[in-house]
This record gives structure tokens, C-alpha cells and sequence, in this order.
């Protein structure tokens, strides 16, 4: 087998660098990143930027479109689950909330345990707050997709039409439950006295997540929901 040192040096240079975006992209921004920290913080020469990527801007979009791949690959089969239970009629509620239980658990996981997790989530808020070129990217290759999962699977445990806007603003509002720790992360932790988010403190936040949104999606005591079809 003939083997190429230079072509696999290149291909080190080019993810080293897309790391390296991911953290510090995510720590400072994109105008407050500079290319030579990004050089530096992957160990690489300044001139492999342009190489590889054209400039910071190009380098951006790589390393926004490395998250979207990333998220998919943790996130993606749970999403699709919902999809599937979602279009068929005999999926009863337990099911759907053994899903939805699921699905809570791998996001708050994602967001706030592993520490690439929580830099490309720095990266998706700020791509929201202060939309570039790539926000485009993000929401096409991942946020439609989660949104729409997310908010089918709360029109069906509701009863209600997924393409209703009331449905979709009950879908953002629940899955604000999750997303206030990474946005409002200092704040949170702060009024919990902790210095940072622990394993078991990630797992009790899961749970509180699950019985908050299981408890706004379950009929009143006494009142029986049939599941929509």
C-alpha cells in the first residue's frame, strides 16, 4: 500500500484547526478570534489557515459545519426515533414519553457535560444571537430538524396540529426548560452555588427537565387524552 505522509500531515493540519475553532470561536467569537491564536491553540503555521480554508471566514464555516455533523451523530437517531413514533398511529403515550425522556436526557448531556458539547453550544448561541452566514448552516443541517421532531412529538402528545403556531411556541417554550442552563450558564450556577456543572449535576438537571415538560404534556388528573393520530 503506498502511503502519503504529506496528504495525512495536511489532513492533521486541517482538523487540528477545526478543533481549535471549535473552543476558542466558541470562548470569544468569531471577530474576537484571530487567526494567529487559532494557529497557535492547534499548533500549526499561520499560512495553513489560507491553505486550508481560504481565511478565518472559511475556517468558521468548516468548524460550524463539523458541529452540525456532531450533533447530528449524538442527537440524530433520538430525533429520528421521535420522528418515527410520531407517524405511527398505535405508538401510545408511554411510549412517546419513554422517548421524549430519552431524547431530554441526550440533550442536556450534550450541552452541558462534554466540554466540545458545551463550546459548539457557545457557538450555536452566539450564531443566534448574532447571526452570521452561517447561521444558515446551523439551521438547516441541524435546528429544523430537532425543532421539528421536538415539536411533533409535543403535537402529538397534545393533541394539537404540529403546524399550528401556538404548537410551536408551546414547543419552544418547553425546550427553554433545557437551553436556560447553557445561555444563562454563570447566572445558574451562581444561584446554585456551584462552580461548575458536575456529572450528577447534569443527570438531576435531566431529571427536573423530564418531570417540568412530562408534567406540562400530561392532562389533568382525572382527564383522559386520547393520543392524536
Amino acid at each position: 500500500m503506498t502511503r502519503h505522509p504529506r496528504r495525512n500531515v495536511e489532513s492533521g493540519a486541517r482538523q487540528k484547526l477545526i478543533e481549535a475553532g471549535v473552543r476558542l470561536f466558541g470562548l470569544h467569537g468569531f471577530e474576537a478570534t484571530s487567526t494567529r491564536s487559532l494557529a497557535a491553540e492547534a499548533g500549526v503555521n499561520l499560512a495553513a489557515i489560507p491553505y486550508h480554508f481560504g481565511g478565518k471566514e472559511g475556517l468558521y464555516h468548516a468548524v460550524v459545519s463539523h458541529i452540525v455533523d456532531a450533533r447530528n451523530a449524538v442527537l440524530g437517531p433520538y430525533f429520528e426515533r421521535i420522528r418515527s413514533l410520531c407517524a405511527d398511529p398505535a405508538a401510545d403515550r408511554d411510549t412517546l414519553f419513554s422517548a421524549l425522556r430519552a431524547m431530554i436526557r441526550a440533550l442536556v448531556a450534550d450541552t452541558l457535560g462534554a466540554s466540545e458539547g458545551r463550546d459548539a453550544s457557545q457557538i450555536m448561541i452566539q450564531e443566534q444571537i448574532s447571526p452570521t452566514p452561517a447561521f444558515d448552516l446551523l439551521y438547516e443541517g441541524f435546528f429544523r430538524s430537532a425543532l421539528d421532531a421536538w415539536t411533533g412529538l409535543v403535537a402529538r402528545l397534545t393533541g394539537r396540529d404540529a403546524g399550528h403556531p401556538d404548537t410551536r411556541l408551546r414547543a419552544l417554550t418547553l425546550l427553554g426548560q433545557i437551553v436556560i442552563f447553557r445561555v444563562g450558564a454563570f447566572t445558574a450556577l451562581r444561584h446554585l452555588d456551584c462552580p461548575q456543572f458536575t456529572p450528577q449535576a447534569v443527570e438531576r438537571i435531566a431529571e427536573i427537565c423530564i418531570e417540568q415538560i412530562e408534567a406540562c404534556l400530561s392532562p389533568p388528573a382525572g382527564i383522559r387524552t386520547e393520543v392524536a393520530s
